[in-house]
């Protein structure tokens, strides 16, 4: 009992810096991942890419062996649209290439804040077809590629202590412990980013996709995973430390 008692104590301990010294402007990826499904529509809440001013986006299709065959922009007003290769059935174009612009305006053509990308790719497994909502962003850019990956490389939880794999209702259990017990405040920005990825994960996000989506840190999930997994005793034969220092 006394190191259950331990480990409940200094569990908020170590979890404390991660969540009121994060800076959420940190480890910022570069390559923000999202699976073949979600991009497809046919599961979560769909895809949506970001362009920012002076930072072109690129939408990468290499890691799924995809090539790209035809793409149509709805709205081009606001974004010029280009490829790594041409879509001439022999270049093999694998990247679509997003830019923000300005000063084109089309007759008869409505302007609108955000617009649709659909993208038709070829495969061995064949035909695709891709849907993003492009979305126009402000200040620093978020990531610079949108890399789509296969479904079977979706990740279903994220990894904790003595090998154990926890869930996203352990990070929602963990998140209520560390506000009920004052680590953090249930309105601060870390929270609100919590709260997204969990959202995001519910909707069918594998995990590992929903962190970077969510831009939050992978070790503030997995203090968060850790705090809301269910306590089991130590072993006899388990070091006194063992619980403690695992989460340091």
């Amino acid at each position: 009992m006394n190191r259950v008692l331990r480990f409940l104590f200094v569990m908020p301990l170590a979890i404390a810096p991660f969540l009121i010294g994060i800076n959420p402007s940190f480890a910022v990826p570069v390559v923000r991942p999202i699976s073949q499904s979600i991009a497809q529509g046919l599961s979560g809440s769909g895809a949506s890419v970001t362009v920012w001013a002076g930072s072109g986006t690129n939408i990468d299709f290499t890691r799924t062996g995809e090539v790209i065959q035809r793409v149509w922009i709805d709205d081009p007003h606001a974004v010029t649209v280009d490829f790594d290769a041409p879509l001439d059935g022999q270049g093999g174009a694998n990247i679509v290439h997003l830019r923000r612009v300005t000063g084109f305006h089309f007759p008869n053509l409505p302007e609108t804040p955000t617009t649709l990308l659909t993208v038709v790719t070829q495969s061995a497994a064949g035909r695709k077809t891709y849907l993003f909502e492009v979305r126009y962003g402000s200040g620093t850019p978020q990531y610079a590629t949108l890399a789509v990956t296969p479904d079977s490389e979706a990740s279903g939880g994220v990894a904790i202590s003595h090998n154990r794999t926890a869930n996203w209702n352990d990070v929602e259990r963990g998140l209520e412990r560390a506000i009920a017990q004052g680590l953090i405040s249930s309105t601060s920005p870390v929270t609100l980013r919590v709260q997204n990825f969990i959202t995001l994960v519910r909707n069918g996000m594998p995990m590992q996709q929903a962190i970077s989506e969510a831009n939050i840190s992978v070790a503030v999930i997995s203090r968060l995973a850790e705090m809301g997994f269910p306590l089991t005793l130590p072993s006899p034969s388990e070091p006194a430390q063992s619980s403690v220092t695992s989460t340091q």
